[in-house]
């Protein structure tokens, strides 16, 4: 999701009836995805959006519905296009997405983080030319943006479009509307595989919970490493490290994000 959802939501509401989309047409109808089905609510005012416009569930795709049709929100600029993809999940959605060799390619992502660990690459952002062809990243890309998502499976909330409006000052002017395909073409080049990592044992309560549970699946252990390398950020208690866990027990955990650069 964006992170100006709401804002762009109540921008839309707000100028119903004026704003000629591209592939959408005239805004007649702005949604908020049900929680309990596939299909949405109509939102028509401010008080509508901050009521039933849920930014937090991750299941569903389409942020909004515009005229019946699901809409992916993303914000203008450096973006993540998926947070948080697991070694664990890799395997199983390569052979959903027909993958021609996945064993092949999870081989090269498990090469590219152990360098990235052992400190032989210069950048954590890779290009994912280097790990995918390009008809299976673009397959992998819209499948995690437009329609579903590990340990999910097909979302029942699908994006059939993506919305991409600024963080502020959203305008008539600066609002633009693609098709997957459109979005893919345009921003290709500035797509990255975000290399990220954790630590258990790190101070920060969220992170460390994060990376104790991807080390409990054995399908993430590749990406878990015993040593330590970087440093967590100071946590506002004026510690990196939790003084429960023995400097010998923490650990370095990875995963993946597909960011799109500025």
């Amino acid at each position: 999701m964006a992170g100006n959802e709401k804002e762009i939501a109540k921008f839309l509401i707000a100028n119903k009836s004026v704003i000629p989309l591209i592939h959408l047409g005239v805004i007649a109808s702005v949604g908020a995805p049900s929680p309990v089905s596939g299909e949405f609510i109509e939102m028509g005012s401010e008080e509508d959006v901050d009521r039933l416009l849920s930014t937090q569930d991750s299941k569903k795709k389409a942020d909004i519905y515009i005229n019946g049709h699901g809409v992916s929100l993303k914000q203008k600029g450096s973006t993540f296009s998926y947070n948080r993809l697991q070694r664990a999940n890799l395997d199983e959605v390569f052979r959903l997405l027909n993958f021609s060799n996945p064993t092949a390619t999870l081989e090269k992502i498990d090469h590219e983080v152990a360098q990235f660990h052992n400190s032989q690459l210069d950048r954590r952002n890779r290009p994912w030319e280097d790990l995918f062809e390009e008809y299976e990243f673009k397959v992998l890309t819209d499948f995690l943006m437009m329609k579903g998502a590990p340990n999910v499976g097909w979302s029942s909330h699908q994006a059939k479009f993506i919305l991409e409006a600024p963080a502020v000052n959203i305008a008539i002017s600066n609002v633009k509307v693609f098709d997957f395909n459109e979005y893919f073409n345009e921003y290709k080049k500035k797509f990255k595989i975000a290399i990220r990592r954790q630590w258990y044992g790190q101070a920060s309560e969220s992170e460390h919970k994060r990376a104790r549970g991807l080390m409990k699946k054995q399908g993430n252990a590749p990406w878990v490493f015993d040593n330590v390398v970087g440093m967590p950020n100071v946590h506002r208690s004026g510690c990196r490290w939790r003084s429960e866990i023995p400097p010998n027990e923490r650990k370095t955990v990875y995963f993946l994000m597909i960011e799109k650069e500025r």
